[in-house]
């Protein structure tokens, strides 16, 4: 008993903590009926995805002077663009499981609870507005690849449980042949040569 308190007082070992963070990543894996239901409805969600499902109305842009290559336009016209999207807006045009990444997006803004993108690549305005609606379609497409799991065919998962199968048949035959290593020393009279 007083080994096992020992062992829990040190530090966990590099080990330990690998072992620690895949058993966390496989129990936050598990997926309630709710879940499966929102991953799925996320998947034909994005099937029907485009540009067109996030309205420009919906966005406030604003345009202010640009800095940077351009010579005397870029000093008289406001260019640069910077589009701002309400989550409150966005909300409701996205599946549910999107909501955190929008929110864990380096585009979002907490004190105004929005997506804020901004551009002044091009001198004109109406370029600049279409290039951050195609940042914040890029941007959500991005979110989706990391937050909602594709499918696997059937027949990946057949093939994925005979490899399971042959590499412990393999695991277990090495096994056998270490224990008969083992019995064949012991049996051989401690390990010494007799000339």
């Amino acid at each position: 008993m007083l080994h096992v308190l020992k062992a829990w007082s040190k530090p966990p070992s590099r080990g330990q903590l690998a072992l620690l963070q895949d058993c966390r990543t496989y129990s936050s894996r598990s997926t309630s009926d709710s879940e499966a239901a929102d991953l799925d409805a996320a998947r034909e969600w994005f099937q029907r995805f485009n540009k067109s499902t996030i309205p420009e109305k919906i966005a406030k842009t604003e345009f202010s002077r640009s800095s940077g290559a351009g010579g005397q336009k870029v000093n008289k016209t406001s260019s640069k663009a910077t589009t701002v999207w309400k989550l409150d807006a966005l909300y409701p045009r996205v599946p549910k499981v999107l909501y955190q990444g929008l929110q864990d997006s380096r585009h979002y803004v907490s004190s105004s609870n929005s997506i804020k993108m901004q551009c002044d690549s091009s001198r004109s305005q109406s370029d600049n507005r279409a290039e951050n609606h195609q940042k914040l379609f890029d941007e959500i497409t991005r979110i989706y690849k990391q937050r909602v799991p594709g499918i696997t065919p059937p027949e990946q998962l057949k093939k994925i449980e005979q490899l399971k199968k042959s590499e412990n048949t393999a695991r277990l035959r090495m096994k056998k042949l270490h224990g008969n290593k083992k019995r064949s020393r012991s049996d051989g009279g401690g390990g010494r040569r007799v000339d």
